[in-house]
């Protein structure tokens, strides 16, 4: 038996879960409870389970009872099945531990004054004539970070090449009120296969370039992507390194830039932040700032499974196949978790941490954030090199609301500001 069903229709359900998510998920809390479901263009039904100890059940499930990889797919239909984003099981484990030590914390550590000086040599450029938007400015920076510094591209033209197909890949205008079509979602998913298929030619042929040239240099075993995937055991053909980098670029791409941008916006309006992060950016308070700033603000919208045999919860029984989300920032603003969950008040990460069902923001389980170790150098390094370059002033009094786009959480306008170059 299904959980309670949201009354409204599938095209009206659809377009109000991506222009609100937040609002429209506890709207139907309020109605329905923890756990209830919703229909949406390419996923009908999905189940929304905010009760946070099922929740915290769930994220440990993957290998058994809850697949990420069919999750994720079902959302993203272009997530390979090979790859650490689109696998399950024995792939998902061969995945992620082909790229594992390019993503090592020691190994992000050798790279953080790499990244300060894309970060600075970026933020230089930024105009204070006119108002932009960060969320692009970020995304722009970490593109180059991960294909220079973590996938490994040492040819310049090729770097190059990736950067600006990366970037047509993945840039549509505005925030479209609907997960992506693709295969399974009749003529519109035909239509949204045909155009994936063509913006994503010129990302695999420079992917194909860059694994031919480190194979050329003998290159393999170094501690980047690319090292990492040419010397694997067993051999991996060219074409399965690039369907497995595609989707990693896909995935790698977006989160980061989204926490950093929500992180700048939290220091232009917490004028006591900006010292923290200029003298010690990985001290006790930027950490508690940054989980915070994660929390009210994750860039993942959910945890997903699919699940593959039954699983109860409370008196129902849900049933094998179903999709699941488990909502992040419904979940990480519970007051059942939170004193004043609104609130933004750093000081509530200087005691107990909350129950992993109240704050999963990099997932957890198997499945926990391949790309963490990432994010966390980005964020100690990106910030202090912007805020010695300029002084950021949103354009929107309140932060700007939340918005879905596919699987992450982006602000509704890109989050427009102003540059003041110190």
């Amino acid at each position: 038996m299904l959980p309670p069903r949201h009354r409204g229709g599938v095209l009206s359900q659809t377009v109000h879960f991506h222009r609100d998510p937040l609002g429209f998920l506890r709207a139907a809390q309020a109605e329905l409870g923890d756990v209830f479901t919703i229909r949406l263009l390419t996923v009908r039904p999905l189940a929304i389970v905010a009760d946070p100890e099922a929740a915290a059940t769930l994220l440990d499930s993957d290998y058994g009872t809850g697949r990420a990889g069919e999750a994720r797919r079902a959302l993203l239909p272009f997530a390979a099945a090979r790859s650490v984003f689109g696998a399950d099981g024995g792939a998902h484990a061969a995945a992620r531990a082909r790229i594992a030590p390019a993503f090592a914390p020691e190994a992000m550590a050798g790279r953080r004054r790499a990244i300060a000086e894309i970060a600075s040599r970026h933020a230089s450029r930024w105009s204070t004539q006119r108002p932009f938007r960060l969320l692009e400015a970020m995304r722009e920076i970490t593109d180059e970070v991960f294909v220079r510094l973590v996938l490994g591209v040492r040819d310049e033209r090729i770097a190059t090449a990736v950067i600006g197909a990366v970037r047509h890949l993945l840039t549509t205008p505005g925030n479209p009120p609907s997960t992506l079509p693709g295969p399974g979602d009749g003529i519109v998913g035909a239509l949204g296969q045909k155009l994936f298929e063509r913006r994503q030619a010129p990302l695999a042929q420079h992917l194909g370039e860059a694994v031919e040239a480190r194979r050329g240099e003998g290159g393999g075993g170094e501690a980047d992507v690319l090292g990492c995937m040419v010397g694997a055991t067993p051999e991996l053909t060219t074409g399965q390194i690039v369907e497995e980098l595609t989707s990693t670029l896909m995935a790698a791409q977006e989160p980061p830039a989204i926490a950093l941008t929500w992180m700048l916006d939290r220091i232009a309006r917490e004028p006591g932040l900006r010292p923290v992060f200029g003298e010690e950016p990985e001290g006790e308070r930027a950490g508690a700032a940054i989980a915070e700033t994660l929390r009210l603000r994750p860039p993942a919208s959910a945890a997903l499974r699919r699940l593959a045999a039954p699983f109860q919860l409370g008196d129902l029984t849900l049933p094998a196949g179903i999709s699941l989300a488990l909502p992040t920032a419904l979940l990480q603003r519970d007051g059942r978790g939170y004193e004043r969950p609104e609130e933004f008040l750093p000081e509530r990460w200087q005691g107990d941490r909350p129950a992993p069902g109240f704050y999963f923001p990099f997932g957890g389980g198997d499945r926990r954030c391949i790309g963490e170790p990432l994010a966390r150098a980005e964020l100690a390094a990106v910030l202090p090199a912007v805020l010695n370059q300029v002084r950021l002033t949103p354009l929107a009094r309140q932060p700007e609301p939340m918005v879905q786009r596919a699987t992450v959480l982006v602000p509704k306008r890109g989050l427009l500001v102003r540059a003041k170059r110190l």
